[in-house]
């Protein structure tokens, strides 16, 4: 019966230091978990406040990337409008150039027009020296009328040259005819423009626009971009070129 008593007491013993043991062992374990939940939380504290700046930081690039959008779409508006202005100022500087060239063309053709009506003078002059009374006269209606064509070629002429030094003329106060034929005396360079040898003393004014033509079928359109006394430039519309352009085309006037 002692020995029963003694065996039991020992396990209570040991029952009791197991208990003290697990308790220890339990307590130990809870300040760790408590500890690693403590460090959990300031992590996810820590990782809480990282993640707040990379919001901000992503919202401050998202402002900075909209406003270079912006800046890019105020780039790409100033370069179109600029490559706008070039190719306008480029159109201006051809239609220029074609303007001088035609009255070029046009001055040209008034001095081969003169020195051939001074070489008619000259011939009718040698011509009238051996005629009879009777065509002497002729001969001298001939003279002065070819003298007065002369006189008018070269007052345009020198009207075409104030032009150029001060502006564009008064536009004639008469008006064309629809109608009124003339005839082209030069062709600018690629058929772009033509000098029609009818000016403002015919009424031809700026706008204006001819129907260009050989053997009665309609070769090209133009419309007036200048105007001398005797004589006008036009430039030709490209799309309604059917074909080469030469002197001694006819050129009329279309209706308005």
């Amino acid at each position: 019966m002692k020995s029963l008593t003694l065996v039991l007491c020992v396990i209570a013993l040991l029952g009791s230091a197991a208990s003290a043991f697990f308790y220890i062992q339990i307590g130990n374990t809870k300040t760790q978990l408590q500890q690693q939940v403590t460090q959990a939380s300031t992590r996810a504290a820590d990782l809480q406040a990282k993640l707040a700046e990379a919001g901000a930081q992503s919202e401050a690039l998202q402002k900075r990337l909209s406003a270079l959008d912006s800046d890019l779409g105020d780039a790409k508006s100033k370069a179109t409008l600029s490559e706008s202005h070039n190719v306008q100022l480029a159109r201006d500087i051809d239609q220029l150039k074609n303007q001088i060239t035609a009255k070029d063309d046009a001055a040209q053709a008034l001095n081969t027009e003169i020195a051939d009506l001074k070489r008619d003078i000259a011939k009718a002059t040698l011509a009238a020296a051996a005629a009879s009374p009777e065509e002497i006269e002729k001969y001298k209606q001939t003279i002065a009328t070819l003298q007065s064509r002369v006189t008018e070629l070269e007052a345009s002429k020198s009207a075409a040259a104030v032009t150029a030094v001060n502006g564009t003329p008064d536009v004639a106060k008469t008006t064309a005819a629809s109608g009124l034929k003339g005839q082209v005396v030069s062709v600018g360079n690629q058929n772009a423009f033509v000098v029609i040898n009818l000016g403002s003393s015919q009424g031809v004014q700026v706008g204006n626009r001819f129907t260009v033509a050989r053997g009665g079928t309609t070769i090209a359109t133009a419309q007036v971009s200048s105007v001398e006394k005797n004589y006008s430039i036009a430039q030709i519309a490209p799309d309604s070129l059917n074909g080469s352009l030469v002197k001694g085309d006819s050129a009329t006037i279309a209706a308005q």
